[in-house]
């Protein structure tokens, strides 16, 4: 006889997996099950919520998600690398506060890559869902290094994310280099921005490359190439996306940067444990289980819109009790979102 689980047990697992799964879109339940004893099949009809319940199951899952999140296996990219992953099961009880900035596991891991491309010159990936503290990550970053480690960043908008000259030509302007204009001037303000680097060489920090054309993503690749030995490291921040595109991507120019990646950080944004920890430091201690479930499962893990709920409830709801109804109207008032408890 198939020895069974609990639902609760059950739907835990279940839901790990589908969480790891969220922000590692180059896998399926398939490379999951290439690490277990159990059939690919089997593995995605329990990802996927049906009858698929057994104790061999569930505890197969649950070791093969635990080594991939611990980075044994199920690395990123094809070629010797380091990967940064988080510890979701570690218990929090208080998140380091500075001003307003929540030094969160996400964001000591985006620290990690960032002293470690710098340290080392090496690329490194940072994926995370959108409002998962990336930005203010770096931005923290920098108010601690800035004096220390050179850097810049360019976040990619509409424009430099789809013509590789434009991207140069910003590039070109924050170092004060002359700025060409005309579609037919990237190879002169490149080679000028290559000369400049091996020069004063510093750390790159590209933000919202989910966005990226491949030609832009090739332009990246070539002025590392050509100043990684004079100490220019590269940091990419993305959603998830980016890593499916790198990893699974047909084209040339996507496995050429792939290859080079020496760090590879797949994050998921704010914990369980850290959400908690940040709610109670804001003052609000009166919070049902059932609320605080609907509330973290609206926030899916982003920074920006627990302070957003925050901020709302602070002036609305301050020294009340929070409810289930009260999350429902806050998810609805800043999201548009119907949340079914």
């Amino acid at each position: 006889m198939v020895q069974q689980v609990s639902d609760e047990e059950y739907n835990q697992v279940r839901d790990e997996a589908r969480a790891f799964l969220a922000v590692r879109p180059d896998l399926s339940a398939a490379d999951l099950a290439q690490f277990s004893t159990i059939a690919d099949t089997t593995v995605r009809s329990f990802v996927n919520g049906t009858k698929v319940r057994g104790r061999e199951v569930v505890d197969e899952v649950r070791r093969v998600v635990a080594q991939a999140k611990a980075g044994d296996i199920l690395l990123p990219g094809g070629t010797p690398s380091v990967a940064l992953t988080e510890d979701h099961s570690q218990k929090v009880r208080r998140v380091p506060h500075q001003g307003t900035f929540y030094s969160t596991q996400t964001a000591r891991k985006i620290a990690e890559v960032l002293d470690y491309c710098a340290e080392h010159c090496t690329i490194g990936v940072v994926t995370a869902n959108f409002g998962a503290g990336k930005t203010e990550a770096v931005r923290e970053w920098r108010r601690r290094h800035g004096a220390t480690v050179p850097c810049t960043v360019l976040e990619f908008d509409e424009f430099t994310a789809c013509d590789k000259v434009e991207c140069v030509r910003e590039m070109c302007r924050q170092f004060g280099l002359p700025i060409i204009l005309g579609s037919q001037s990237g190879g002169r303000m490149f080679r000028a921005l290559v000369e400049h680097l091996n020069a004063d060489p510093c750390l790159l920090i590209f933000d919202q490359c989910e966005t990226l054309r491949p030609r832009v993503c090739q332009t990246i690749r070539q002025l590392w190439d050509r100043t990684h030995e004079a100490g220019v490291g590269v940091v990419m921040l993305a959603a998830p996306i980016l890593l499916a595109r790198l990893i699974n991507g047909k084209m040339v120019d996507l496995g050429a940067l792939e290859s080079r990646v020496g760090i590879w950080a797949p994050l998921t944004g704010i914990t369980r444990h850290e959400f908690a920890s940040i709610v109670k430091q804001e003052g609000f201690t009166e919070v049902g289980e059932s609320a605080f479930d609907l509330w973290y499962t609206a926030a899916n893990g982003s920074m920006r819109r627990l302070m957003r709920s925050l901020d709302l409830l602070k002036a609305k709801h301050s020294g009340k009790p929070i409810s289930e109804k009260t999350i429902e109207g806050v998810a609805g008032h800043l999201w548009g979102m119907t949340l079914a408890a």
